[in-house]
């Protein structure tokens, strides 16, 4: 009877132990693709801030060489190069507008990651009338080495 009662105590330690070790991975692993995704965020947010201050290299910096996007505003899809001249003929230079994010989802499958949101954007004119427009935009995310790149993106303007 000693004996049986070590015996389940020793396996209850070991199936305790396990399932400790096993929680403890999938917290890690949470954790790291929580990291994953705010940094995807903070690429977000970089592109927009990037683009309003016209420093068109820093946003070509985080998109892939073989991007695919669909502005709302032009008739068919871009290539990067397509997407550089769209950059410039949109804002041809610095400008004071601000912009706000909201975040509606992200889903990071691996290698590749999904983002949808609403970006609202607010600029003055030179009457200085306040200007809001937004739009849906969903952006495609390739990870190449250790870096994001941004492969796609399609926006709706509302």
């Amino acid at each position: 009877m000693k004996k049986a009662v070590q015996l389940s105590t020793i396996t209850l330690a070991f199936i305790f132990s396990l399932y400790s070790q096993a929680y403890s991975t999938t917290a890690d692993i949470d954790k790291s693709r929580d990291r994953v995704k705010e940094g995807i965020w903070a690429l977000e947010e970089a592109y927009f801030a990037n683009l309003y201050k016209a420093d068109y290299e820093a946003v070509l910096a985080i998109v892939h060489s073989q991007f695919l996007g669909w502005p709302g505003t032009v008739p068919q899809p871009i290539d990067k190069e397509g997407s550089t001249r769209f950059m410039k003929q949109l804002i041809s230079k610095p400008t004071s507008c601000t912009f706000k994010i909201e975040r509606g989802g992200i889903r990071v499958l691996g290698e590749v990651a999904l983002t949808q949101y609403t970006i609202s954007v607010n600029c003055s004119d030179t009457a200085a009338v306040a200007k809001t427009q937004s739009s849906r935009i969903t952006h495609t995310w390739a990870k190449g080495g250790d870096r994001w790149k941004l492969l796609g993106g399609m926006s709706y303007d509302q």
